[in-house]
């Protein structure tokens, strides 16, 4: 003070001040001092004068004998190495956990809608759905390798899907109802390609369609799912039926989406499934499988052996 103020700086009140901690343990102390300073011009005053060492003598004595009334009011504070420490913890532990009655219950998932699914045991049939709720979503329990996004739906978004036959085409159909989304077709652009799949559709072959489909979402507020109907998904397909898979792919690559899903028929053989899936994770990167069909087969779960995060969609 005295460095800081000058000597006829005078102490009118000190206080200390306990802060923090938890249930008085680990609290921090200080000591909040006023000082009065002389008004600029006064005469000058000595400030250890007998009435100024009387008060600050008082003030002191005053505040040694609160800080010593505390400390022997207040018990030891427990180190982390000690038992008391352990059992502050426990006591706060069942001080703050809800009484066993009152437990949280677990979220519970809707019955329909785009869902992860869980575990392997079935898939939901139809008559296990709600009346009145065609082509959407449904939960189905098996085990995915993790758990799936949602398919994008912002405006400008691109999503990709690609299936066998018309599965591809049956799913972009249920989510475009939901979401008001427009529907094109990923073809290939090269000689020898078979356009033919989708042909009132708008036709994606590579990135200047695409950029001009994600314009029109925007104009649109919404997004646009490209359809692919995989030549070559079968395990034993010919070689020309591969080639031009392989160039849908190269074109479904080239489209750069947002998001793609591989539709797939899990009434189907899992020999032919797993051969077109891994030919197509061989070109492109794919976010997830939108699985169908599960209510026809008594096997639905195989489909968690593709490896990859799956979503299930009842036929509609």
């Amino acid at each position: 003070m005295l460095a800081e103020h000058g000597r006829h700086a005078r102490i009118v009140s000190a206080e200390r001040v306990v802060s923090g901690g938890i249930r008085g343990f680990f609290a921090k102390q200080h000591f909040e001092v006023v000082v009065e300073l002389p008004e600029s011009g006064s005469p000058s005053v000595h400030s250890m004068d007998l009435p100024t060492r009387v008060g600050l003598a008082a003030l002191l004595e005053e505040a040694d004998t609160v800080e010593s009334a505390l400390a022997e009011a207040a018990p030891d504070q427990p180190t982390t190495a000690s038992p008391d420490f352990a059992a502050l913890l426990r006591q706060m532990t069942r001080d703050m956990a809800p009484p066993p009655g009152q437990q949280a219950a677990p979220p519970q998932p809707p019955a329909l809608g785009l869902l992860p699914i869980v575990s392997v045991v079935h898939a939901p049939s139809r008559a296990q759905l709600p009346a009145g709720a065609p082509a959407q979503l449904a939960l189905a329990q098996a085990a995915p390798a993790a758990e799936p996004p949602l398919p994008l739906e912002r405006p400008g978004d691109l999503v990709l899907c690609i299936g066998a036959r018309s599965d591809a085409a049956l799913v972009a159909s249920a989510w475009a109802t939901q979401n008001g989304a427009e529907i094109a077709a990923c073809a290939p652009s090269m000689a020898g390609a078979d356009v033919s799949a989708h042909p009132g559709l708008p036709q994606l072959g590579d990135r200047r369609d695409a950029a001009a489909a994600r314009a029109r979402g925007v104009q649109r507020g919404a997004a646009c799912i490209a359809v692919l109907e995989l030549a070559a998904a079968r395990a034993d397909a010919d070689v020309d039926s591969r080639l031009l898979r392989e160039r849908q792919l190269g074109t479904a690559a080239g489209l750069l989406a947002d998001q793609l899903w591989l539709v797939v028929d899990v009434s189907r053989k899992d020999e032919d499934t797993a051969a077109w899936v891994a030919a197509c994770r061989e070109i492109v990167d794919v976010h997830g499988i939108v699985a169908i069909g599960g209510e026809e087969t008594a096997t639905p779960g195989s489909v968690a052996a593709l490896g990859l995060p799956v979503l299930w969609h009842t036929k509609g």
